[in-house]
């Protein structure tokens, strides 16, 4: 996928990483030392209004016992009838019932259903532990019909 197909969000978003990934890092301590990321390009089933896994990053071992980390997730999602918003989640872990650690808002859909709608989540946190996995979750809300997440993504930077 090309930079100019992406939202204007997204775009940013990608320029900035762009920017804090390629820069010479300030001190030792400055950059990320560890990154894992993941990309899902079969499609996953939203039934109706149930929360999905879309994409899980691969295992990252932090750098030391404790970790700061930043997860980015994004993903493309055609919605099933009915659907008025989706709720993108970021979650410590592989399922729908782990820690959630981002926010969980619901975000209006701004086409008819049958469209799709990009999603981007981003969160950090410092964590005690040494093995981490992360995944970013969707689900629709007032949804009659299944939606298809058919694309999805995830990077995990951690010190």
């Amino acid at each position: 996928m090309r930079l100019a197909h992406l939202p204007r969000t997204c775009q940013l978003v990608a320029l900035a990483l762009v920017a804090l990934l390629g820069a010479p890092p300030l001190g030792a301590a400055q950059g990320a030392n560890v990154f894992a990321y993941n990309t899902a390009t079969t499609a996953v089933t939203l039934t109706t209004t149930t929360e999905a896994v879309v994409v899980t990053s691969p295992v990252v071992q932090a750098p030391r016992g404790e970790a700061n980390v930043l997860i980015l997730c994004y993903a493309e999602l055609t919605t099933g009838t009915g659907t008025t918003a989706v709720t993108a989640r970021i979650r410590r872990g592989t399922a729908i019932t782990s820690t959630l650690v981002s926010e969980e808002n619901d975000q209006i859909v701004k086409a008819a259903a049958g469209s799709i709608e990009p999603f981007v989540q981003m969160v950090s946190e410092e964590v005690k532990a040494s093995n981490l996995q992360y995944s970013c979750t969707l689900d629709q809300v007032g949804a009659s019909a299944n939606g298809s997440a058919i694309y999805a993504s995830i990077l995990v930077l951690a010190r």
